[in-house]
């Protein structure tokens, strides 16, 4: 009899150490990846972030590339200005027999920045700047120990981003790189320790490895990798930049799960965990469970030997049911069981919960195809949208649409025909599918009115009556259309409640047209609409825009304005930019300003230039 229940014991207890170390294995392997993808965000934002302000200051150096002066300017004020470029270098190849020229701004250990201008001979010829020079792609180095200027200061390790510059010819005239000081990657690595004795480092290609300062161990570590086939087979994996997880590497009280994941710029972080730091506090879980057993067998033995044996049957089919359900066979045979007692009620209770798991798994499953199915639709009616606009920009003009949701409702459109230009922009009130119905509305009608060639104030008024007996949602539409005679500047237009637009005079501060506001479009038919005109120099550029740009909001609910908009105009950059470039400037001027904060509202901006 107690042979029996021993044995009941031992594979219950046997079931429990197997579930328990397979689940606490489970979790802690898919902690350790919640902490190396959240440790890869953490570590990518600054690396994209410079990323972009290097990529910015390219854009600038372009414009600039034959004013040494301004280029040692913007060097210097990127690494003053920046949280995360500790350096700026902008390196110019030699031309007409002349040296490599390199300008170069960092900053020291006392926060002073030191500018280097001079000539190098074959600095061009260097391994990494040949790469970017003859790749035309932007790259990133492994770690090293940065320039200093004076040989008792310690450098700081630095890892450097270098960008191309083109001309308009794509040739590459300069290459700009930034430095970013990775003593802060190096802590942030160091103190990612999810178990006692883990080990967590950042593979910087085949040499280059942060977070272990132990040369000792990290011999140690290249002579297992050398040995080892499996360990040869990760390491490929990290240089391959894979993102995955290996189980049960190495032999003895070595045994561990290694989780790794690519950074963006072909980094790869990695967290090595011992098992027996996991299966730690399973051990002693189990040890206190085979204690308090034996006390149970000793006792049962005692007081219930002569039920043991009607228990023993139906313990073992549910021990095998628990088994089978822990393996994933949720519709495994539970025992039937005729007595009315506790056992009967704990059949009871397994089944009500392989039938709960079971309609769960169906309804997640019917869940996940309408949500799959929904999003395909949503995609293909953003495609649908998106086609319905214009891109074939003629040379004057330029325009960008970006939804706050899969599908939005703002729109724009233009024309030329007789040398006139004809355009519109519009924002329909709310967003989603509802707005972009409206909008394709709206678009058709705008389409077909402006075809008529009628006034301004009668196109506007046919446009909002047809929209109106279009419109059942008591929705509305902003809108803007105008006709500009390309010879003359003269400038015919019509506001229906939509924001002012920009005026970027060739000389002269920019300012917002003034506009009879009228009444939106939609909301009530027979409405007369007043049109208006202006007289244009030539050279003038237009700027027109929805009120997801002056709207647009960073975390602290501030926004964008119609003050910051008028300072970005009056920028002396926008003189000399394309309107595609005007049009992207003034989109990442927002963006920046959002700071990462989702996009509240459509945005759409046009530009025009006389």
């Amino acid at each position: 009899m107690i042979g029996i229940v021993s044995l009941i014991f031992t594979v219950t207890l046997f079931i429990v150490a197997f579930v328990s170390h397979r689940i606490m294995e489970y979790e802690a392997i898919r902690s350790s990846q919640f902490m190396l993808h959240g440790t890869i965000s953490d570590i990518e934002r600054p690396l994209s972030q410079l990323e972009v302000q290097t990529q910015t200051v390219a854009a600038h150096v372009k414009l600039q590339i034959n004013d040494r002066n301004t280029l040692n300017y913007i060097s210097h004020n990127t690494v003053q200005q920046s949280d995360v470029i500790n350096g700026c270098c902008i390196l110019l190849p030699a031309r007409n027999g002349a040296k490599d020229f390199i300008i170069y701004n960092y900053q020291d250990s006392n926060d002073s920045i030191i500018t280097i201008v001079q000539e190098y001979e074959g600095l061009m010829q260097t391994p990494w700047v040949a790469d970017i020079y003859n790749s035309r792609k932007s790259m990133w180095t492994p770690p090293y120990k940065a320039f200093v200027r004076d040989d008792k200061e310690e450098a700081p390790r630095v890892t450097t981003f270098g960008c191309p510059v083109f001309d308009d010819d794509s040739n590459v005239v300069a290459i700009v790189t930034s430095n970013l000081l990775i003593d802060w990657i190096d802590s942030t690595v160091k103190a990612l320790r999810p178990y006692k004795n883990s080990l967590t480092s950042i593979a910087c290609g085949e040499d280059a490895i942060i977070g272990i300062d132990d040369t000792v161990l990290l011999s140690h570590i290249r002579k297992a990798f050398a040995e080892d086939q499996e360990l040869q087979a990760l390491g490929q994996d990290l240089l391959q930049g894979k993102d995955s997880v290996r189980r049960r590497i190495g032999k003895g009280r070595n045994l561990s799960f290694i989780v790794y994941g690519p950074l963006h710029n072909g980094w790869m972080l990695s967290i090595t965990c011992l098992y027996r730091d996991v299966m730690k506090q399973t051990s002693i879980m189990n040890l206190i469970l085979l204690g308090l057993g034996l006390l149970e067998v000793v006792m049962v033995f005692f007081a219930c030997r002569r039920t043991i044996r009607k228990m023993t049957r139906p313990i073992t089919e549910l021990s095998d049911a628990a088994l089978n359900m822990a393996k994933g066979n949720f519709d495994a045979e539970m025992p039937e069981i005729s007595s009315q007692d506790e056992m009967k009620n704990l059949r009871d209770s397994f089944v009500y919960m392989q039938n709960s798991i079971v309609d769960y798994i169906e309804e997640l499953k019917t869940t996940t195809r309408a949500n799959e199915r929904m999003e395909s639709e949503l995609n293909v009616a953003r495609n649908i949208q998106m086609g319905m606009l214009r891109s074939d920009f003629p040379s004057q003009v330029h325009a960008l649409l970006v939804p706050a949701k899969e599908v939005g409702g703002d729109l724009y459109d233009f024309a030329v025909k007789d040398k006139s230009l004809y355009f519109a922009i519009g924002d329909v009130s709310g967003k989603g599918v509802p707005a972009s119905l409206m909008m394709a509305i709206t678009r058709a009608a705008l389409r077909f009115v402006a075809s008529l060639d009628v006034p301004m104030n009668q196109t506007l008024s046919r446009i909002n009556d047809s929209v109106t007996d279009s419109n059942s949602n008591d929705m509305f539409v902003t809108l803007f259309v105008g006709r500009i005679n390309l010879e003359t500047g003269h400038m015919d237009f019509c506001n229906a409640g939509h924001n002012p637009i920009v005026i970027i005079p060739p000389d002269g501060k920019p300012y917002f047209l003034k506009v009879k506001a009228n009444l939106a479009v939609g909301l009530f038919s027979d409405f007369n609409y007043e049109a208006e005109s202006v007289d244009l120099a030539p050279g003038t550029r237009i700027v027109a825009y929805t009120d997801g740009v002056n709207e647009a909001e960073r975390e602290d609910k501030s926004l964008y304005g119609n003050d910051r908009l008028l300072a970005w105009a009056a920028t002396d950059e926008l003189r000399s930019m394309s309107d595609k470039q005007v049009v992207e400037s003034l989109y990442a001027s927002v963006k920046k300003f959002s700071d990462g904060n989702p996009q509240n509202d459509d945005i759409t901006i046009m530009s025009i230039t006389i």
